[in-house]
């Protein structure tokens, strides 16, 4: 029966009937048969991983957990804020040069509300497990840039 070498600290399977090279010290042999299986796995979404002793095995693969999901929604929140800021920014200066402005004074205020509403996005009850995200008028968004 063939067999291939598998590293795991490489993480990686080697013929040693073609490899040039020397095998990393750590390899350990595998039939085809369970390489075939593991690439099955693999195809389906799994994750390799290496047991106790060495030999490769697959796992589900890990989500992320709180503290990644958090952060994660932080900054969906701060690319939110920094998508709309130049709304702000050109309402303010059209105030300051004495031109008519594009926002009327009740879009200007519903941009610094949903600014503020992603602002309180992490003191939400289920954050961030589940979160409800502010939405902006997209009309608000294609008042030219």
């Amino acid at each position: 029966m063939t067999q291939l070498a598998f590293s795991p600290s490489t993480r990686a399977f080697y013929d040693p009937a073609s490899w040039p090279h020397d095998l990393p010290s750590d390899t350990v042999l595998i039939s085809t048969g369970d390489h075939a299986r593991l690439l099955g796995e693999l195809s389906e979404g799994r994750v390799l991983d290496v047991d106790s002793e060495g030999y490769p095995l697959t796992t589900e693969p890990v989500g992320p957990d709180i503290e990644q999901m958090a952060q994660q929604a932080r900054q969906r929140r701060d690319a939110g804020i920094a998508a709309v800021q130049w709304l702000i920014e050109r309402h303010r200066s059209e105030l300051s040069l004495q031109l008519s402005t594009t926002l009327t004074d009740e879009d200007y205020l519903l941009v610094h509300q949903y600014v503020q509403d992603l602002r309180d996005v992490p003191e939400q009850d289920s954050f961030p497990l589940t979160i409800e995200w502010p939405t902006l008028p997209a009309e608000l968004l294609a008042t030219g840039a």
